[in-house]
């Protein structure tokens, strides 16, 4: 499957040449290749090949930053900007965002806290791990993340998160998987809780959320790898926001047809949803899986606006 995806990305370079071709063959007046139904194939053939190196050259190297504004209820009353980075997925394609350009990107947004939803690896060497995410050492703010599928090895690749977990810590970054950490932020209590991936509780029957402190806080935000534990927020404890990645927006976002084909819109494609027991924050993320390309949902650094108040007197 590795060479598959291999083949893909580098067989890609053909449209380099096989492009110019076909438009030497449009721009010929003579001969067989001038008949109107071949030129109509060719130029449908010549879209259909650059929308593919578009989405194969071109979107993954654009990196957007999108701002939400979200409203919470709390105890208490404030404002907290947090920058959502999801899926870099480093590693098998070398079109992937690099982090660099993440991190710098990240500093010039100036959130108060960076969150990290996993999936950092794709098929990354060990040996390369270092000096990958080496960037992450010059974050501007503090950084919070857990572990995704393809970090723990699921559902095919080697299993890194040891060796991940020792990289990311050394370059400054907390990892909460299966922990909490409470942040002071203006005399409020922000409570991080890290949850452990979906796919690995299932697989290692391990418990999704940690066991979390008695004390109370201004404002809980869960760090989850898959939406898809969303679902199960009834038998959560109590939480004000959960941050996940995941989808990557569909990669492939084709609308009507990638949530007909994908899990990507099984709970929520990408962006803010709102709901009783909890809310959740799906980012598309920076990074690639399957398929060395993304179509129609760039690479993207999310800041969300938070707002929390007291009900009622919050608006």
């Amino acid at each position: 499957m590795i060479s598959l995806k291999l083949f893909i990305y580098y067989a890609s370079y053909a449209y380099f040449i096989v492009a110019p071709c076909l438009i030497w063959l449009l721009l010929r007046r003579q001969g067989k290749f001038s008949r109107p139904i071949i030129k109509l194939a060719m130029v449908s053939f010549l879209t259909v090949i650059s929308v593919v190196a578009w989405a194969r050259f071109v979107e993954p190297r654009i990196l957007l930053s999108k701002e939400h504004e979200i409203t919470l209820c709390s105890a208490e009353r404030g404002m907290l900007r947090v920058g959502v980075v999801a899926d870099p997925q480093i590693g098998l394609f070398p079109n992937v965002m690099p982090i660099s350009r993440i991190v710098r990107r990240v500093n010039d947004l100036k959130p108060d806290i960076l969150l990290l939803p996993g999936d950092f690896t794709y098929h990354l060497t060990p040996a390369k791990m270092a000096d990958t995410f080496a960037p992450l050492k010059d974050l501007a703010m503090p950084a919070y993340a857990v572990m995704g599928n393809h970090d723990e090895g699921i559902p095919n690749g080697p299993d890194l998160t040891d060796e991940l977990i020792s990289v990311l810590t050394s370059m400054g970054v907390t990892v909460l998987d299966g922990a909490t950490e409470d942040l002071g932020h203006h005399g409020d209590t922000i409570r991080i809780v890290g949850m452990t991936d979906l796919w690995t509780a299932q697989r290692d029957q391990l418990p999704v959320v940690p066991k979390l402190p008695s004390s109370p806080a201004d404002l809980t935000i869960y760090l989850q790898h898959n939406p898809e534990a969303f679902i199960r927020r009834k038998r959560l404890a109590d939480f004000d926001l959960m941050v996940s990645g995941h989808t990557h927006g569909g990669q492939i976002n084709l609308p009507w047809l990638t949530c007909k084909l994908t899990y990507a819109c099984r709970v929520q494609r990408y962006g803010y949803r709102k709901s009783g027991g909890g809310n959740l924050f799906v980012s598309s993320g920076t990074g690639m899986g399957g398929l060395p390309m993304r179509f129609n949902v760039p690479p993207v650094v999310d800041v969300l606006n938070i707002s929390y108040a007291p009900c009622g007197r919050n608006t």
